[in-house]
């Protein structure tokens, strides 16, 4: 009743704490809100100028538009500007492409031949320190080189040169292809020999830190990038060149060398932005690696029996490496996972919330067989190549894991039982006490009372030293594990030190007792057969009956009829 009371009154504590706690903030939440209420807008507030937009023909700029002109925008006047001049420019019947400007109410009209180009309005100068004539005349003159020099290229003798230079810059990529193949050959044979010596494997004492394989693994890698880096580039400065010496693909060169110089640009204003981050995560990323590095060489010194611990056995040294390992990585995560790139956004975290809902709901059964690997691993119930018994299998240990056990029984069968199963029974191993007590051999026989038991203890020892793979000592021993109606039980208990040859040892066992047991003319067999005898003798041998004992005789007496004649 003490313990409800109390909990009563700390929930109503917690409330109170929560109500006044949540009350400013309540009260803050609708200040930002009424000061995030869009107010209405102002009808003398001038609106912002939009930006000014190019006039673009065969890929480049000619002309900027900075002013709108009635209900057009900056940018639709220039993409109906660029429309005339494409048409002009394909309008063969245009011989002469000067641009005349004429004055009419107030602006200037720029035209070709009878075409209009584009109207310049006072608007346009307003900008700029340039009158409205001054720029009329500049843009006459800026469009007139544009048009005549987007003409000549559909010329065809320009096509023709055009042609011609694609060629050789086609043989030119070749070539370049070819050196940067020598080149990265030259670079990685240079990488892979130092002076004069080959890669070597980096070791601690006899610890190999990183093997050869290893480091020429990673200069291959290199030496890949480094070449794919390099046609890349080769490839855009190629395509850039060859599509701008044709009119239909000038506008597309002046893009390709922008696409592969943007991401590079981004990536290289984010590196930079990210490098303190980045050297913190890669000196938590050495140190981690490092300390994984001595760990596993310290604990191949305790699996190799340099190191001694007087409780910690060497079987140990394996498992308990790689759960320091696992440790040690989930350390470095933890401390790395601020650093992170966009360790921080909100698509990152439900990805891995994502991720831990569906591992924590997926691995309730792996969990429990990995604990129970542990459990099984220190509590040394077995190890690799004991002869055990689980459940219903027999056989040798093949492998552990953290999941599961691998048992080879004696007809090669391969069994794999999951550690909770193996952790939740019992587990009979006939290796561990036989290196040491020696492993009992045991089996049984049934003999008849007729027998004596001292006759029968003996050829049971006898048969036992008899048998190959048991041994004389400790010596064998019979008991007597059941008087039962008919015949008594009889058990030979044997020591061995191969539990391995169970099977081969039990079956030598039986059939040397069957010989022994023949030799001696003693019938292995329980007497519960039918026989015709003297029941009025006491069941015992002979020699422990008294000195001249006599069965009482079978006697037979005559019953009088009965009065009814029955």
């Amino acid at each position: 009743m003490a313990r409800q009371v109390g909990w009563l009154v700390t929930a109503a504590i917690s409330a109170t704490l929560s109500i006044s706690a949540v009350a400013p903030l309540a009260a803050r939440a609708g200040q930002e809100q009424a000061a995030q209420t869009p107010l209405p807008p102002d009808p003398e507030a001038v609106p912002e100028p939009e930006p000014a937009a190019p006039v673009m023909l065969g890929g480049e700029p000619v002309i900027w538009i900075s002013a709108g002109s009635g209900p057009y925008a900056p940018r639709l006047r220039a993409e109906r500007i660029t429309g005339r001049l494409e048409e002009v420019v394909h309008d063969r019947s245009l011989r002469d492409l000067t641009v005349t400007v004429t004055e009419v109410d107030g602006s200037s009209e720029l035209r070709i031949g009878p075409r209009l180009v584009m109207v310049v309005t006072q608007r346009d100068a307003a900008s700029t320190v340039v009158s409205r004539a001054g720029m009329a005349a500049q843009f006459a003159r800026d469009i007139a080189t544009a048009v005549r020099a987007e003409r000549m290229r559909y010329e065809p003798a320009t096509l023709v040169r055009s042609g011609i230079y694609s060629l050789v810059a086609t043989i030119a990529f070749a070539l370049l292809l070819w050196i940067i193949g020598r080149f990265v050959r030259s670079l990685r044979r240079a990488l892979t020999r130092f002076p004069g010596q080959r890669l070597r494997a980096i070791r601690v004492q006899q610890a190999e830190l990183l093997s050869a394989d290893g480091i020429r693994h990673a200069i291959d890698v290199i030496v890949g990038g480094i070449r794919l880096v390099l046609i890349l580039l080769a490839l855009d400065l190629y395509l850039t060149y060859v599509l701008g010496l044709f009119p239909w693909t000038r506008a597309v060169s002046f893009t390709l060398l922008e696409y592969l110089l943007l991401p590079l640009r981004t990536a290289a204003a984010a590196f930079a932005g990210y490098l303190p981050s980045l050297l913190f995560v890669v000196v938590i990323a050495g140190l981690v690696i490092a300390a994984i590095r001595l760990v596993a060489l310290f604990f191949q010194q305790i699996r190799l029996g340099r190191i001694v611990f007087k409780n910690f056995p060497e079987e140990w040294a394996d498992p308990t490496n790689s759960i320091v390992r696992v440790l040690l990585i989930a350390f470095g995560v933890v401390v790395a996972f601020p650093y992170l790139p966009a360790s921080d956004s909100p698509a990152f975290t439900g990805v891995s919330v994502f991720i831990g809902v569906l591992f924590s709901l997926a691995s309730s059964s792996s969990l429990s067989n990995m604990i129970a690997g542990l459990v099984l691993t220190y509590t040394r119930a077995f190890r690799l190549g004991d002869r055990v018994k689980i459940g219903d299998t027999i056989g040798d240990i093949a492998e552990t894991s953290l999941l599961a056990t691998h048992v080879r029984t004696i007809k090669n069968e391969m069994v794999v039982i999951p550690n909770g199963l193996v952790l939740g029974g019992s587990v009979t191993n006939y290796t561990r006490a036989s290196r040491t007590l020696g492993l009992i051999l045991h089996t049984s026989v049934t003999i008849g009372y007729n027998a004596p038991w001292r006759t029968i203890h003996g050829l049971l020892i006898e048969a036992a030293h008899a048998t190959p793979g048991l041994l004389k000592e400790p010596a064998p021993f019979v008991w007597q594990t059941a008087l039962n109606d008919f015949y008594v039980t009889y058990e030979i208990n044997a020591y061995t030190d191969a539990p391995r040859d169970m099977p081969d040892i039990y079956a030598a066992l039986h059939a040397r007792i069957q010989d022994t047991f023949f030799a001696a003319g003693v019938e292995i067999m329980s007497p519960h057969i039918t026989a015709v005898r003297d029941g009025n003798g006491v069941a015992i041998p002979e020699s422990f009956r008294p000195k001249g004992y006599r069965p009482p005789a079978f006697r037979v007496e005559a019953v009088p009829p009965r009065p009814n004649g029955s």
